[in-house]
């Protein structure tokens, strides 16, 4: 557990987005026994909660509080992580996912800022690389779970955001002929688990997470 994966209790600024009682208000229109089916989260119903992983961290969400902390010490993970969270439970509807990965610009009924998007988590890996060895940003996606899978690129790593929701990290270094690029990659279907402002959050989130890791063990 890092510091840096916790609410610091600062203020945030997008009220409407980080609107808690939005949130929970859409949580509470499902029971909890629908949100467990349709989100494959478990219910524990001697504590009122839900238990699920996220990016190796086992998370529990308190019903009817709807409050997500860590199992392991109680903390609330970092706001702009505690929002797509709570905004899974709300929107998951037990659709199928399709298999076909794509950019977050394509995804499916997404209203997409791709530039920003892509800047903000390929480019802040990219830069990493500039300074950290390749080996060294793999031992960080260990850390979040990551699994590392096969590909023509450098690195291609999966991390489970949520139980239906992956975030596919691509990487190729650079060489005498190409420039270095860096890209995430979501199941098509995703648009029916998250909102797009969250999966805005959540890449450059795990972006984030990956190069304070790197940082933090230099």
């Amino acid at each position: 557990m890092f510091t840096f994966m916790e609410d610091d209790g600062r203020a945030v600024q997008d009220t409407e987005y980080f609107n808690f009682d939005h949130a929970k208000n859409l949580i509470l229109l499902k029971s909890p026994e629908a949100i467990s089916r349709l989100a494959s989260v478990e219910f524990d119903r001697e504590n009122s909660c839900f238990r699920f992983q996220s990016l190796g961290q086992e998370i529990t969400v308190s019903y009817p509080e709807c409050r997500a902390s860590f199992t392991a010490n109680g903390k609330t993970p970092i706001v702009t992580w505690h929002f797509p969270i709570l905004h899974y439970l709300a929107t998951a509807d037990g659709c199928a996912l399709s298999g076909e990965l794509t950019s977050f610009a394509h995804i499916e009924k997404y209203v997409a800022h791709p530039q920003q998007f892509e800047s903000d988590t390929g480019g802040r890996l990219l830069k990493l690389l500039d300074t950290i060895p390749l080996e060294k940003l793999k031992q960080a996606c260990f850390a979040f779970n990551g699994e590392m899978m096969q590909s023509n690129a450098d690195l291609y790593v999966k991390f489970s955001f949520t139980p239906k929701v992956d975030i596919f990290l691509k990487l190729w270094l650079a060489d005498d002929e190409m420039p270095g690029s860096a890209k995430l990659l979501f199941d098509k279907n995703c648009a029916r688990y998250l909102q797009s402002i969250d999966i805005n959050f959540a890449g450059p989130l795990l972006a984030g997470f990956l190069v304070k890791h790197c940082n933090f063990s230099a």
